[in-house]
């Protein structure tokens, strides 16, 4: 057999040994993203510098598939001076825009990936009053999902979206809800018969980073996800009995009664507002939608 020269057997040495240092190097980045949130900071920054939108499959194309199709989808890709928002699920669950504050176009870019269009910018003041609804009444959804983009920096705490029971004005009844508190914790609320339950997630988002929010109920437990992961679960004993409402982005009454001294609407740039209908998304779902944005 032929023995390899004193310089060859040097070259393999130098090889193995830099192929296992990237090895290692991967290990340990791997490693530091197992927290909540982590990695969100550097995956959206490699996500918002890819040039390539055409592989992989981006959240707008999962979303128009039936495995993941929601029954209503507003993508807040509207002009500034809108009136209406386009249910892109195709239920017809068209939103009005009711009140004045909320911001579209040009001035607030979309959230997501590969999305060329806009997001909509809920101001979050404390005479913020304006709203985006539906105007079909439904009936309160015994199991469901709602999913959101999005990036605030705010400490004021307010409403995000959820079920009300009024698509004019402030609701005297209102649940199935994803707010913020004053700390810049998301928070999931489910009304019972005898109070609410509030499902809080660990970690601010308040960092001016795109979060995606999904909160999910079964019919007796409520799970909150922030970024692909699983934050919380809570049960929930004795679920409100059903009434007629509308679902909701932006402003509605009486939210300090939930979370002290927190506005009636957050201040929060907001994408892709997706709720499911009688259908609680598993979190390998979740995961798939996180992914569908940071491949």
């Amino acid at each position: 057999m032929r023995r390899l020269s004193r310089d060859a057997v040097r070259g393999l040495r130098l090889t193995a040994a830099a192929g296992l240092a990237v090895l290692l190097s991967l290990a340990t980045s791997l490693g530091t993203t197992s927290g909540q949130f982590a990695a969100t900071a550097k995956a959206t920054t490699t996500s918002s510098t890819r040039a390539a939108c055409t592989t992989g499959a981006p959240y707008a194309l999962l979303l128009a598939t039936p495995a993941y199709a929601p029954s209503l989808w507003w993508r807040f890709a509207n002009l500034t001076g809108t009136t209406t928002v386009a249910d892109a699920s195709g239920s017809g669950a068209t939103g009005t825009v009711v009140n004045a504050g909320l911001t579209f176009g040009a001035a607030n870019a979309g959230l997501i990936t590969c999305d060329t269009t806009y997001a909509m910018r809920q101001p979050g003041t404390a005479a913020a009053t304006g709203f985006v609804t539906t105007t079909t009444a439904t009936t309160s959804p015994s199991v469901f999902s709602i999913a959101t983009w999005v990036r605030t920096a705010a400490l004021t705490g307010g409403r995000i979206a959820g079920f009300s029971s009024s698509s004019a004005a402030g609701s005297a009844l209102q649940d199935r809800a994803l707010l913020l508190d004053r700390s810049g914790r998301v928070v999931f609320q489910v009304a019972t018969t005898s109070g609410n339950v509030l499902l809080t997630g660990p970690t601010a988002i308040s960092d001016n980073v795109v979060h995606l929010v999904v909160a999910t109920f079964d019919g007796t437990t409520m799970s909150l996800y922030v970024d692909g992961a699983k934050v919380g679960t809570a049960l929930v004993a004795a679920p409100a009995a059903p009434y007629a409402g509308f679902w909701r982005c932006g402003w509605d009454q009486n939210v300090a009664t939930l979370i002290p001294t927190a506005r009636n609407q957050a201040n929060v740039r907001q994408d892709e507002f997706a709720v499911w209908q009688g259908k609680a998304l598993t979190a390998s779902d979740v995961s798939t939608l996180w992914a569908s944005n940071h491949w």
